[in-house]
């Protein structure tokens, strides 16, 4: 069994502009900028071969993402920056990969990039900080998550092109 999601790959430009946060605080983990993502579709333990069938089985068109306008903690501690304009495409997916689960049954769907996680600190400096941008999602990926001793690392298994 593998643990794994579906995401966004935030584009270089963005990626060069959300880098102008100052990431410096001690007590945070922060995420590694070539691990940036928005994840549609999480899955804690999964068959890898059959979730991929279903990626490929994904059918969802272009959009906007539209991230800002402030650093926020989600939850007790997830440094993260709100991701707008994905609630639709979520659905689409949860849909394709879990096509007999009722949305009821499924945790509501919250666009976000974690820049890190508080490990010993209660408050990050960059709480609140101003960041707003926008980028074109025309591709989703299926990503393995490998868990170890230190942050996760991800392996892109799959990726799927959006329609034009």
């Amino acid at each position: 069994m593998a643990r794994a999601f579906i995401s966004v790959p935030v584009p270089s430009e963005a990626v060069a502009h959300i880098r102008r946060l100052k990431r410096t605080q001690k007590g945070i983990r922060w995420t590694d900028l070539s691990q940036w993502h928005v994840t549609l579709c999480f899955f804690e333990r999964c068959d890898i071969e059959e979730v991929g069938k279903r990626f490929s089985q994904i059918k969802a068109n272009p959009v906007s993402a539209v991230f800002g306008p402030r650093v926020r903690v989600l939850g007790q501690n997830n440094l993260v920056i709100p991701v707008k304009g994905l609630s639709n495409m979520a659905r689409q997916v949860q849909q394709a990969i879990h096509p007999h689960n009722s949305e009821e049954n499924q945790f509501p769907f919250v666009g976000h990039l974690t820049l890190g996680r508080l490990k010993g600190v209660t408050q990050a400096e960059i709480e609140n900080a101003r960041i707003e941008g926008s980028f074109n999602v025309n591709e989703l990926e299926l990503v393995q998550s490998f868990l170890g001793s230190s942050a996760p690392t991800h392996k892109t298994v799959r990726r799927l092109l959006l329609p034009s």
